[in-house]
């Protein structure tokens, strides 16, 4: 009997690279929105610190140039900070976006690999049957020849 050959072996390599594509694809989308959260920590952090520093300067009296430059910053802080929330927001999205390609990607495969053992396994049964024939028929020329 001929060796197994599955005919459909460039499908399932083809399926199996793009999981893997789609799984880098993924962690590269995960880092990201590592990062980007770090970013939105990072800065959120920063306005925390000038808002105790404007409270301890406040124990004494401020001039209205020190006061405009807290608001200023304060107001300039707040926009990167709502900026970042977005920025988070989208990248969470996309990642999201990479995780739903990725199951997807992961499902086709698997598809393709059952298909694969199926035919395996069918493969395995009749060389089985095949095998057992071939003992069955020498079996019953040894005992034709020894009668």
């Amino acid at each position: 009997m001929k060796p197994f050959r599955f005919r459909l072996e460039t499908l399932l390599e083809f399926r199996k690279m793009q999981k893997e594509q789609s799984q880098i694809a993924f962690l590269q989308a995960t880092n990201q929105l590592r990062i980007e959260r770090e970013l939105l920590a990072e800065l959120e952090g920063k306005l925390a610190e000038n808002i105790e520093l404007f409270n301890t300067r406040q124990q004494q009296p401020l001039k209205i140039e020190i006061f405009n430059s807290f608001r200023y910053y304060f107001d300039k802080i707040g926009e990167d900070i709502n900026k970042q929330k977005q920025r988070v927001i989208q990248v969470d999205k996309s990642r999201q976006e990479c995780l739903g390609i990725l199951a997807e990607a992961e499902k086709n495969y698997k598809v393709v690999e059952k298909f694969r053992e199926k035919k395996l396994q069918h493969y395995q049964i009749e060389a089985m049957n095949e095998e057992q024939k071939l003992l069955d028929e020498i079996g019953l020329q040894i005992y034709t020849r020894d009668k």
